[in-house]
């Protein structure tokens, strides 16, 4: 059965279109699913599988009444985000579901996710995720545990203190990212690829480009033939993109990375001040 793409998102936000659709562009056979509410509703178009959130709110009860909250972002932004994974749980054991893609609402896909290169990608967060029920039963336990117990919350405070990125004001920000390490790190041996393979990679933010290219601070997108690509650093090769991460408010991108826009034939890069994909020899 190809595997299902999975969106959980409660806004009523245009660029759910693009994800969506370039979802079920590059993966046709797979089922996409919107896990939303009445007011994102009409997004669900060609194809596109519209579930309630509230059907499935009640598998998070038991995290939001062991939830502490460490962050500049307000009460409920970021206890959704720790949420939604005892909501993807929910979904999908009542649909009988036993591995998907999650990717978050920002994400646009470009490869299709029932390649044997995504087998044993575990649950590394780059926001394009393989999830397989198990193991996200076992992170959902781990997350409501370490909240639960003060021990194990004073470790996870310690260890967020630890990393520069999720630290502010001398403040640590405590997020289910911070909490996805930890519990990664229980799996002796397991490798972190960061969403890296041999033949392309995950992106985990376009703002974010110290190994590759970069256009005005943005990773440099080649389209080469209908392929996406970043040049690599230090090989000066072409990585294809399995994915891209629009973070933040570079979202307004995201409708320049679908049809009729996306070229198809002929090398091209992306001109971030002009949303214009230049042709280049």
């Amino acid at each position: 059965m190809p595997l299902p793409i999975v969106i959980i998102h409660r806004g009523d936000d245009d660029y759910l279109t693009y994800s969506l659709q370039q979802a079920k562009i590059s993966n046709p056979h797979s089922p996409v699913y919107l896990i939303g509410n009445g007011g994102n509703r009409r997004y669900a178009m060609n194809g596109v599988i519209h579930e309630m959130i509230d059907d499935y709110m009640h598998g998070a009860s038991e995290m939001t009444r062991v939830y502490k909250h460490i962050h500049f972002m307000p009460y409920e932004y970021n206890l959704f985000c720790f949420q939604r994974w005892f909501i993807l749980l929910t979904f999908m054991k009542k649909h009988q579901i036993s591995k998907c893609c999650y990717i978050d609402t920002d994400v646009m896909l470009f490869t299709d996710v029932n390649h044997p290169r995504f087998n044993n990608f575990m649950m590394e967060f780059v926001w394009t995720n393989f999830l397989d029920r198990q193991k996200l039963e076992q992170f959902c336990e781990f997350m409501t545990s370490q909240f639960a117990n003060p021990i194990s919350f004073a470790k996870v405070v310690h260890f967020t203190m630890q990393r520069k990125e999720h630290v502010r004001f001398n403040q640590p920000l405590i997020t289910d990212m911070v909490l996805a390490l930890l519990f990664l790190g229980q799996f002796k041996g397991y490798q972190m690829t960061n969403g890296l393979f041999h033949d392309g990679f995950i992106d985990g933010n376009i703002q974010q480009s110290a190994s590759v290219e970069n256009l005005y601070g943005f990773k440099k997108i080649y389209s080469i033939n209908g392929v996406l690509c970043c040049k690599d650093k230090a090989s000066n090769l072409y990585l294809p993109l399995f994915s891209l991460h629009f973070q933040g408010y570079t979202k307004h991108h995201m409708k320049f990375f679908t049809a009729p826009y996306l070229p198809q034939a002929g090398s091209y890069i992306f001109d971030y001040i002009s949303n214009r994909w230049i042709q280049f020899l």
